[in-house]
């Protein structure tokens, strides 16, 4: 009687062990492809990063919105980019703009608060153009092949940001570069870049599978 007990035993340890290491595998396989997609999503098109002297005039710039720091102010992120979008206007690389955010409530107008603060800045209203739905930005990069008609664009925001964006859209078929955004620095700088890790995957789900 031991001796079966003891057989037992060691049959259910055994299989314990083996149940392990197969779960463990599962999880290095699925964490190892979710790495490798957001690797892909994050540098298949960083080299359309671009200095503004490298852009050839005339272009169209896409301004994608951010968080508002108050009804109809702009965040520092949000300013940042109004701000760089300007200076390409300055500069004569950017002769127009599509300034695309979230208009979702009428206490949410992020478009407006674009429009607002490129105005004060020196930009007339007839460079401006507005997509009011843009809730993602996916969202964005689909409605200037969709709504807009472009083919070609320059996309401005940060860093952080570029990367994915030029990925959506230039796997949507536009054939985008991008320009860093100014970065003044901001206190939920590493929640912003923790955060792309996940939206890169989600990314690439939208281009691959779900969209």
């Amino acid at each position: 009687m031991d001796i079966g007990i003891e057989k037992g035993s060691k049959d259910s340890s055994f299989e314990f062990q083996k149940t392990t290491k197969y779960i463990f595998l599962v999880i290095f396989v699925v964490g190892l492809f979710f790495l490798l997609v957001m690797m892909r999503v994050q540098f298949k098109y960083s080299d359309k990063i671009v200095q503004p002297q490298d852009l050839q005039s005339p272009n169209v710039g896409l301004v994608f919105g951010a968080g508002l720091k108050a009804k109809g102010v702009p965040g520092l992120v949000l300013e940042d980019r109004v701000i760089t979008a300007v200076k390409l206007f300055q500069e004569n690389k950017v002769g127009r703009f599509i300034l695309s955010g979230d208009n979702s409530s009428a206490g949410h107008n992020e478009v407006q608060a674009m429009k607002n603060l490129a105005m004060d800045q020196g930009l007339s209203e007839d460079v401006l153009l507005f997509d009011h739905a843009g809730l993602s930005t996916y969202d964005s990069c689909f409605h200037l092949k969709n709504e807009f008609n472009l083919r070609k664009v320059v996309l401005i925001t940060q860093k952080y940001h570029l990367r994915r964006a030029l990925y959506i859209c230039n796997e949507l078929g536009i054939e985008a570069s991008g320009v860093a955004a100014q970065n003044s620095g901001y206190r939920s700088q590493w929640r912003f870049t923790f955060r792309e890790l996940g939206a890169s995957i989600q990314a690439w789900l939208d281009i691959n599978l779900i969209k």
